[in-house]
């Protein structure tokens, strides 16, 4: 009795090396790399796809949609965004955007998920962003117009870190956020 005990003890102990070395040999094929900054793979001036304008615009030649090139709540000037960017939550951004086009006579709202998802590149972080096209971009999640498929309490940001797209925000949070318009 003692041997089938001592032997099943034995049989338990090679399965959990075993496991344990598995864990150890799959843990240790992780890619280390750092991934690379924006700023340091995109060459200076190049704005890739967007037409840019004096005013601060950028045109998508891809999608036609026209942005702002600073956040809201920021103006352009000589080629850099000034002045503070508006954290809001996501009720009042949408608003923002309402109210702003009233003032203005031109109709500026929060990009949608695939829009602003659009103006991230794949290929670098922090932030995920053409800082020749958009200066001075925070590296934070960035309101969308879009609700999610989830409880009310949530609305869809983009994080600007990686540009990754998550509908898990609570709305009543403060974020920064982007205008754009459709192309007349």
């Amino acid at each position: 009795m003692i041997y089938f005990s001592t032997r099943l003890c034995s049989r338990k102990m090679f399965q959990l090396l075993t496991a344990l070395s598995m864990v150890l040999v799959l843990n240790s094929c992780s890619d280390y790399r750092s991934e690379e900054k924006c700023t340091d793979s995109i060459p200076r001036g190049d704005k890739g796809r967007f037409e840019v304008t004096n005013a601060g615009l950028a045109k998508d030649s891809a999608t036609g949609t026209i942005w702002y090139r600073c956040a809201a709540g920021q103006r352009y000037s000589n080629f850099r965004c000034k002045g503070e960017m508006l954290y809001l939550t996501w009720d009042e951004a949408i608003s923002f955007a309402t109210e702003f086009s009233e003032k203005s006579g031109i109709t500026w709202r929060l990009p949608t998920d695939t829009e602003m998802q659009s103006v991230t590149e794949s290929s670098c972080v922090a932030p995920a962003i053409n800082q020749n096209v958009f200066p001075n971009i925070d590296v934070a999640n960035h309101w969308t117009s879009s609700k999610g498929l989830h409880q009310d309490v949530f609305r869809c940001a983009v994080n600007t870190y990686s540009g990754r797209l998550s509908c898990r925000q609570a709305r009543k949070i403060v974020q920064p956020f982007m205008l754009v318009k459709d192309s007349p």
